[in-house]
């Protein structure tokens, strides 16, 4: 019997179990279902070592655990994942993958396909001073992304004021706005560029107010949609500012995005393999990529999405029309492993 298992983030005193926790169950049922072996793993970084051992009696290792939200970085469950899967253990998102598509520069890397736009990239805080202030200038107002982040954590709204000042907002507190001098603005993002960090400039998109769709995947497979009305950045006018709205959640046959379901299979994740040189089978097992929906009522469905961001490390919750895809998905890559 094939063993998979479904592992988060638990230290050393935790009693979580992948099993019974909402996000998880019902995939933990739809595995057992299809008669494979499902268990639960807690990692944290000082259970690495141990784990490295004990991984490798499960076929399937299914990764939900970002250690940046414990404030820590990924190089220990990296170095865990690329060692389990040289030795046979196939793992829901290779570490290099994750850095290849999972990380904010991919919208620089895809920057010329349809889902692209002005997108820029600083690799030094050099580069950052001398160049920025001209991108800003000339849109206005710009987003700044670091290399790594979550839950809004590093996205940054950045809007002209004058030669000499910056508002800026930060996505993670809401509409709370600061003023900063251009001075002040560029030694605050010099952080980011410590540890090989990057900026990413984006231009900034107006059309937010029609809401934001979630487009998950498996493989190069669409699984389902979410859609949020409002998130984070989001323009009150003025007004009190509104929170985040719920995300709901839709099958991969939803019409209301079949346009983005055949153009996201047929030429979008065809051409992001392309140029990211990621093979079909290295593919993350759920991955999601989020969309501005610039013109709801046009026909040309290449210019309806610009691409917001790719999730690929940690995706939870997913819909769940997922969850067959991901079975499904990981009982291919278990067969072909074992011949």
């Amino acid at each position: 019997m094939s063993s998979v298992a479904l592992m988060i983030y638990g230290d050393v005193n935790s009693n979580r179990n992948a099993l019974i926790e909402e996000k998880y169950k019902g995939l933990a049922i739809a595995f057992s279902s299809e008669g494979l072996n499902i268990e639960s793993v807690l990692y944290n970084d000082g259970a690495a070592g141990q784990l490295a051992i004990e991984l490798l009696r499960f076929d399937a290792v299914l990764v939900w655990v970002n250690p940046i939200e414990q404030g820590n970085n990924r190089a220990k469950l990296d170095a865990l994942l690329a060692e389990i899967s040289t030795k046979g253990c196939f793992v829901s998102a290779h570490p290099e993958v994750i850095l290849k598509m999972g990380t904010k520069d991919v919208l620089y890397k895809t920057k010329d396909m349809d889902w692209g736009g002005d997108i820029k990239m600083y690799t030094s805080y050099e580069d950052f001073r001398s160049r920025f202030s001209a991108s800003l200038k000339t849109s206005g107002t710009r987003v700044l992304k670091q290399y790594r982040g979550n839950g809004g954590n590093g996205v940054y709204k950045i809007v002209y004021n004058s030669a000499d000042e910056v508002k800026l907002t930060h996505a993670m507190d809401g509409n709370a706005e600061r003023n900063l001098l251009f001075t002040d603005f560029n030694n605050e993002f010099r952080s980011f560029f410590l540890n090989d960090g990057l900026l990413i400039d984006q231009e900034w998109n107006k059309n937010m107010v029609n809401g934001m769709v979630r487009c998950y995947l498996t493989g190069t497979k669409v699984a389902g949609f979410g859609f949020q009305e409002i998130n984070a950045l989001y323009e009150s006018n003025g007004k009190t500012h509104i929170p985040p709205s719920k995300r709901y959640y839709f099958t991969e046959n939803c019409g209301l995005f079949s346009d983005l379901k055949e153009i996201m299979q047929n030429e979008w994740v065809p051409q992001l393999q392309k140029n990211l040189s990621i093979a079909e089978i290295m593919m993350p097992v759920i991955w999601d990529a989020d969309f501005f929906i610039n013109n709801p009522n046009t026909k040309k469905t290449n210019k309806k999405y610009t691409l917001c961001e790719i999730n690929v490390s940690c995706v939870s919750p997913f819909p769940p029309s997922a969850i067959k895809f991901i079975v499904d998905e990981v009982k291919t890559r278990i067969k072909n492993k074992t011949g």
